[in-house]
């Protein structure tokens, strides 16, 4: 495994795994909210993002979750994302509406697929509500997209990707939550795909055949958070609890690195939120004792990525049953982070399909 590490405005972490695959879908995942503090780091990201989508140049998918404080001066993730990549891509939003306002109002959910990627259907999956020790109640909605994915090889294959952000917070019953949460999510993955198997195709002139004997990839993907000494809300456990909830035969995608981007920042945004002397006061101490632990461990806390992505490969046999594959692999994960201060970043893996 190698890692590099390039400057663009921010910083961009690339690992590499070795493999004999040829590169064949990229995935992206991050924290829309966060990043939509300021325009100009979220538009950096977005940038770097579409650097690399053209660099590997296989089709892609970009899963952002609303969260966080919205900066009012902000243009909206819809505008950024159209000023960035133009009509390369397809945007979907879900939003406050279809959530009963549960998910707060301009902080939504985003699915942009590269027009590589023909789409087959969507289906949404409500999570069960979190109640937070602090500040928020959070409903969280899992969203699921088939595609026909075109193979390096030049046959067809197909794919479905689900973007999740369960948030969980630091309830004293996570782990529990994590599997319920990640059961969830993989039901509405299965109920899309026999929705394929059944009704292949939103368009009823021109439908494309089920998906039976096709090269199939499931990719999970969605706000796993860190672990750590300072500020962790995911621990080891509740990434196990997520696997064993996603269901067998399921591989993580994420590697484990030694990099945050300005953590400092993520636990005030966690924790001290408002705009009270108390409250600034306790985030210069905190800032103080990370510093300090910076400077001991020379940046290496350990973190796993924010993000984690899961991803399974199968074929559908006649029967319609679920049958290991063993053709994709990951051939690197890279990290967007400390875009102009964005304390939150996005991770991207580039699968790989091994020729028959």
């Amino acid at each position: 495994m190698q890692i590099s590490q390039t400057e663009n405005k921010g910083r961009i972490l690339t690992i590499e795994h070795p493999t004999e695959s040829t590169p064949a879908l990229m995935v992206f995942s991050g924290n829309a909210g966060q990043l939509l503090r300021g325009d100009q780091p979220t538009l950096h990201v977005l940038k770097a993002m579409r650097q690399r989508t053209i660099r590997n140049g296989v089709p892609f998918t970009i899963h952002l979750q609303e969260a966080g404080a919205m900066n009012k001066k902000s243009v909206g993730m819809t505008r950024l994302l159209e000023d960035v990549f133009g009509d390369e891509v397809v945007i979907f939003r879900y939003g406050s509406a279809e959530t009963d306002g549960q998910v707060r109002d301009g902080l939504d959910q985003y699915l942009v697929s590269s027009r590589q990627l023909q789409i087959r259907a969507r289906n949404s999956i409500h999570l069960p509500m979190v109640d937070r020790k602090l500040m928020r109640r959070n409903q969280r909605v899992a969203l699921n997209t088939s595609f026909d994915l075109p193979l390096p090889n030049g046959e067809t294959g197909y794919v479905v990707t689900t973007g999740f952000h369960y948030d969980l917070g630091l309830t004293a019953n996570s782990t529990r939550i994590s599997r319920l949460q990640a059961v969830e999510t993989r039901l509405g993955v299965e109920q899309l795909i026999q929705q394929d198997l059944q009704y292949p195709g939103s368009d009823p002139h021109n439908p494309p055949p089920p998906p039976q004997h096709l090269q199939g990839l499931v990719v999970f993907s969605g706000d796993g958070n860190t672990r750590g000494g300072i500020g962790t809300r995911w621990q080891m456990d509740r990434v196990e609890a997520l696997k064993k909830g996603l269901g067998e035969n399921v591989m993580e995608a994420t590697a484990e690195i030694n990099v945050t981007a300005n953590l400092p920042h993520s636990i005030q945004q966690e924790f001290l939120e408002k705009e009270h002397p108390i409250m600034k006061f306790a985030g210069t101490i905190v800032n103080t004792a990370i510093d300090a632990l910076d400077a001991t461990t020379g940046n290496k806390w350990g973190e796993r990525k924010l993000d984690h992505q899961f991803y399974r490969d199968f074929t559908i046999n006649a029967d319609g049953l679920f049958v290991p594959l063993h053709r994709f692999d990951v051939i690197e994960n890279t990290v967007f982070y400390n875009f102009a201060n964005a304390d939150h970043y996005v991770v991207s893996t580039l699968f790989g399909y091994q020729k028959p």
